[in-house]
């Protein structure tokens, strides 16, 4: 016997608009939540821009500040690698003179400096991959130009240090700078009456010295003149250029 199964008179079947308007519901629920977390995601990559930005702002100051320093530092070492060369045509049989070339020597080559980068930011940028938050072009260029500037510094810093090393192993050869502890030969800061010893070596190594100092000198001056300077005027304005590109007050460094 066949069983016929007829649909309850209180159920009716959904018309199409219905079904089209669940549908429609169901896509804007999932659109809207697209769109805010594209939202949420977007707010938190741009405030990780601005506070990588600051930070990079900081480490700005810190080079600046370092740059001064070692401006400062190679130009009176200039001056004062001019006054050592002064005596390379000089009579060193006289005290007078020795005393002179010890004193120069000591000053002048037994203390160094040179600018190495507070990179902090920039290399957590790069190791992170959180470079491609800054989405300035022109920020992120100037970025990337004043990290190349200052690798080509660092190139240069290297070449500087290897000709200060140089000079360091010639005055070796030639001086015996222990004197400068004992007080025979010094007291309070200031030579004695004491002859000091005669230098080292032979003529031509004294001669190899003054050629390697002036060769140092002319490096220290440039190094200061055509690399830090400039970079030093970079940082300024790109401090002032960031802090006007986001809105960063001096106060939120």
């Amino acid at each position: 016997m066949e069983v016929h199964h007829h649909s309850s008179p209180g159920h009716k079947k959904k018309a199409f608009k219905e079904y089209f308007l669940e549908f429609l519901m169901i896509f804007l629920a999932v659109t809207m939540g697209f769109l805010a977390e594209n939202l949420r995601e977007h707010i938190t990559n741009r405030s990780k821009e601005k506070e990588y930005v600051a930070g990079f702002i900081r480490n700005l100051q810190d080079d600046t500040a370092n740059l001064r320093y070692v401006i400062q530092f190679d130009s009176l070492q200039v001056i004062g690698i001019d006054r050592f060369l002064r005596l390379s045509h000089a009579n060193m049989q006289e005290d007078s003179n020795r005393k002179k070339f010890y004193n120069f020597s000591y000053n002048c080559f037994y203390n160094s400096s040179a600018f190495v980068s507070n990179n902090s930011t920039l290399q957590q940028l790069k190791s992170t991959g959180d470079y491609r938050l800054v989405q300035k072009d022109h920020v992120a260029d100037s970025l990337s130009k004043y990290d190349t500037d200052n690798q080509g510094i660092s190139n240069q810093t290297n070449y500087y240090n290897a000709y200060f090393k140089e000079v360091l192993s010639l005055l070796d050869g030639v001086t015996d700078m222990s004197i400068f502890g004992d007080t025979t030969f010094m007291k309070n800061g200031k030579f004695t009456h004491q002859k000091v010893p005669d230098l080292g070596g032979d003529s031509k190594q004294l001669r190899t010295l003054f050629n390697k100092a002036f060769d140092l000198r002319i490096i220290t001056s440039s190094y200061a003149a055509n690399m830090l300077r400039p970079q030093l005027e970079n940082a300024a304005r790109l401090i002032v250029f960031l802090r006007k590109e986001y809105g960063i007050t001096e106060e939120a460094n």
